[in-house]
């Protein structure tokens, strides 16, 4: 679907990750018109993966700023209307455009995902890209009232393998954000703005991630618990264990070439400064690269990891009996 829009139209772009500072980047760099930037309060982005500021950028280029909390907001709204903008551009946000802010742009909002749509509509992406679920590429498409369903405008693809986690994979997508928009925006400036409609009959649905999706199950596979560690990894919230009833983020791991040993699954058998640390799953050995929560000298072969609730409950039921009596003994 061809739209001829006016020549470099003014545009407004709404973001709060590193996908977002690299669309507005691309924009300046394109020397396009942008007349405003609204960007995530930094308050706001405890639980923003990835989060990026924009306010130094847009100050920079000397366009207007504003930060918000939740996009759908009147003053957002009025903001956006008060600067009549031909485009929005919605990048990196994980909140819901309303009606009332799709309808203000003159030729509509552009958003972005990061695979290959149809497919792998949803949130969590990238995650989900990691753990084989999707094809990873950098979709830009003209906003509707559904998720990630609008027509595409460009896209990129980007390959993910074995090698890659969350931090390289964001690396792999602001490239491909580089390779669509350079594509697309010496056009866009002239005018032409080119959208083909998705393939309503592959589309498929990622579900929603939370940090608790990363606890490790040592019973699963050394190369199924190793692509969960990459799959959440920084900017992502981590994979995690306990030794005892202290929490362990694993940030980066690998597959053990250890094949000698063998032990009960969660078990650590190695720890030694020379070989490291090795622990037993359902499939193989992993070893551990770099971790956060205890101090490696803690982890000593025969520790087990992985939080034991049967046994964490009996030593519960255990001191609650000892302090009953012990308030017995007191009162007699």
């Amino acid at each position: 679907m061809k739209n001829n829009i006016v020549e470099n139209p003014k545009i407004i772009v709404i973001g709060s990750v590193n996908s977002s500072r690299k669309t507005l980047e691309k924009l300046i760099e394109h020397d396009l018109k942008v007349v405003a930037v609204l960007g995530l309060h930094p308050e706001d982005a405890k639980n923003v993966s990835g989060y990026c500021d924009l306010k130094e950028l847009s100050e920079k280029a000397k366009i207007p700023f504003q930060y918000f909390s939740k996009v759908n907001d009147s003053t957002v709204v009025d903001f956006v209307k008060s600067k009549n903008p031909d485009l929005v551009f919605v990048v990196g946000l994980s909140q819901m455009i309303r009606e009332e802010l799709l309808e203000i742009p003159k030729y509509g909002l552009i958003g972005y995902h990061p695979t290959r749509l149809p497919e792998g509509r949803g949130r969590g992406a990238m995650a989900w890209i990691i753990l084989g679920k999707a094809q990873g590429a950098a979709s830009f498409f003209k906003m509707d009232e559904g998720m990630d369903s609008g027509s595409i405008w460009t896209q990129v693809n980007y390959d993910v393998d074995e090698n890659d986690d969350a931090t390289s994979v964001v690396r792999q997508i602001l490239t491909a954000i580089d390779k669509a928009l350079d594509s697309v925006l010496p056009d866009l400036k002239k005018g032409v703005f080119f959208t083909t409609p998705q393939d309503e009959s592959k589309a498929t649905y990622l579900g929603r991630r939370i940090p608790e999706d990363g606890l490790i199950n040592w019973k699963d596979s050394a190369v199924e618990i190793h692509r969960l560690i990459r799959a959440t990894t920084k900017p992502l919230p981590g994979a995690y264990t306990y030794l005892g009833t202290k929490k362990i983020i694993i940030w980066k791991a690998s597959l053990s070439n250890v094949k000698n040993h063998l032990g009960c699954i969660g078990r650590i058998l190695i720890a030694d400064d020379n070989y490291g640390i090795h622990i037993q799953t359902g499939e193989g050995l992993l070893k551990l690269e770099i971790i956060e929560g205890v101090d490696i000298n803690e982890l000593k072969v025969g520790n087990t990891l992985g939080f034991n609730f049967e046994k964490e409950y009996f030593k519960l039921f255990e001191r609650v009996r000892m302090i009953e009596n012990q308030n017995i003994n007191g009162n007699e």
